[in-house]
């Protein structure tokens, strides 16, 4: 036993000096240096239990060891021990129960092995998870537990307690480790566990089942501080406004094509904006969870990245309209056709890129993170589309600064007038040249951001509706003459 425990110690070490390196210079994957992890653990344990069976007995029926990385303790129980709990550990440290009832009367053998610092050699994956959107942080030691023979259920759940790590302000969860798949993207579950108990220095946790076990701590972002609350009200208005803007969208593409002359440049502006707008937000709803098909997942995320893009392109054009219209007074009909190559094919060449670079470097299921069907952060895709993003809405930023200038210096009105004038300018605009999406940038900060995000953007082609169809007089006017010639052609 002292040769394994030893061997075991070494290898940990080994994962822990070296592997890391290895990560970093992409010779194995974070996934696969996990794996190798759970696997040398998993081994040990398998290794603790039949140890229990061949050397403990009556005379000796525990096994303690206490070492730098690792401590472990090994019980067989006897029949005489059938009406005990099992307890481990003090009130000040990590403990675990079992109850009594979970045991076969003929004898069963009990392995705990705490890892001091298996937590902090799992917590660099951390740094690689910049992708999710949640992340998710060890914030307490690794705690593997086991019995034999393992029962098919547990009667009654065994409790155990961590000391949690850091004292932070975020979401708990007692989770356990299950592997990699589409439901545990980054190896953890917490089916079958739950937190009984919150204290500011342990998190207690009830579990149905036996494996190894941790605490782990939710963040939105390092400094977002987003609760579970905040999630499900964020997750809410996002569907809710998606919804209300693909109906303003619908709306807006038949008010244009119906009431108004497609062939003017600020129609077909308007057409092609709110249609890759509501092409990209259908690729959201749609599968921005169908994470299980991983191919599926890459196209999903493809084809959300061409029509976002294609619609900051025509977000872009409609301020270069503005610009031409208020400040230089000219007529883009004849720029309609480079503005439509450049706002379709820009993207495709873009997402063409994207999808060359991760293909190259980790393969092309890299395209996408592993909790969502969008843009991977780990091998840096996401980038693409945010300095795009940015780039765009700056560009837009400093054309309505010049037209709302351009519009006070030429008013003869009144100061008062003149500032509802801008103002109504600024608000009657924002939604077309998408500058709300600013605030995505500074989501990451407060969580006051994220709200105003969601609200703004999930709404976008609603907001466009309201303001550029409801409120325009020519649709107006044209509508209520095809109702009049309708009323007359029934009378």
């Amino acid at each position: 036993l002292q040769n394994v425990l030893d061997l075991l110690q070494d290898t940990l070490a080994k994962y822990k000096d070296i592997s890391f390196l290895e990560v970093e210079n992409n010779v194995i994957t974070e996934r696969k240096r996990i794996e190798l992890i759970y696997t040398t653990a998993d081994a040990f344990q398998t290794f603790a239990l039949k140890y229990g069976w061949y050397h403990l007995n009556e005379s000796t029926p525990v096994l303690r060891r206490k070492y730098e990385r690792i401590r472990v303790r090994i019980r067989k129980r006897l029949r005489r021990d059938f009406d005990d709990d099992f307890h481990l550990g003090e009130s000040s440290s990590e403990t675990v129960n079992i109850p009594s009832e979970n045991f076969k009367r003929n004898g069963s053998v009990i392995v705990v092995i705490i890892y001091k610092d298996l937590h902090e050699l799992l917590r660099r994956r951390e740094l690689n998870n910049a992708d999710l959107k949640k992340r998710r942080r060890l914030n307490s030691l690794v705690m593997a537990v086991a019995m034999d023979p393992k029962p098919q259920r547990l009667i009654r759940n065994v409790v155990m307690r961590f000391r949690n790590q850091k004292l932070l302000d975020a979401t708990r969860n007692c989770v356990y480790w299950k592997g990699f798949d589409s439901k545990s993207i980054d190896g953890w579950s917490d089916e079958g566990c739950q937190v009984s108990k919150r204290k500011q220095e342990y998190t207690e946790c009830s579990c149905n089942h036996l494996t190894h076990f941790a605490v782990l701590f939710d963040f939105g972002s390092a400094s977002a501080e987003t609760t579970e609350k905040d999630e499900k009200i964020l997750k809410i208005l996002t569907y809710v406004g998606l919804i209300l803007s693909l109906i303003g969208i619908i709306l807006t593409l038949a008010s244009y094509a119906l009431l108004t002359d497609v062939h003017q440049p600020l129609s077909q502006v308007r057409l092609s904006l709110v249609a890759s707008l509501g092409l990209g937000q259908i690729m959201f709803l749609a599968g921005i969870n169908a994470t299980q098909d991983k191919g599926v997942c890459v196209a999903v995320a493809a084809l959300m990245q061409y029509f976002l893009m294609s619609a900051f392109c025509w977000m872009l054009v409609e301020g270069i309209y503005l610009y031409l219209f208020v400040v230089k007074v000219y007529n883009i009909n004849e720029k309609m056709a480079m503005y439509h190559a450049c706002s379709w094919a820009f993207p495709a060449v873009m997402v063409s890129i994207s999808l060359i670079i991760s293909s190259a470097r980790d393969g092309i299921s890299s395209f996408v993170s592993e909790e969502y069907c969008w843009l991977s952060n780990a091998n840096h895709s996401i980038w693409i589309f945010a300095v795009f993003v940015v780039t765009v809405e700056v560009l837009n930023l400093l054309i309505l600064a010049r037209v709302v200038k351009e519009m006070s210096g030429t008013q003869s009105a009144p100061e008062n007038h003149q500032i509802r004038l801008c103002i109504k300018t600024c608000v009657v605009m924002i939604p077309l040249l998408g500058v709300t999406w600013l605030f995505g940038i500074f989501s990451t900060f407060h969580k006051a951001f994220a709200y105003i995000f969601t609200i703004f953007n999930s709404t976008q082609g609603f907001l466009i509706f309201l303001l550029h169809c409801v409120r325009n007089s020519q649709i107006k006017e044209r509508l209520n003459r095809k109702f009049n010639a309708i009323f007359r052609a029934t009378n």
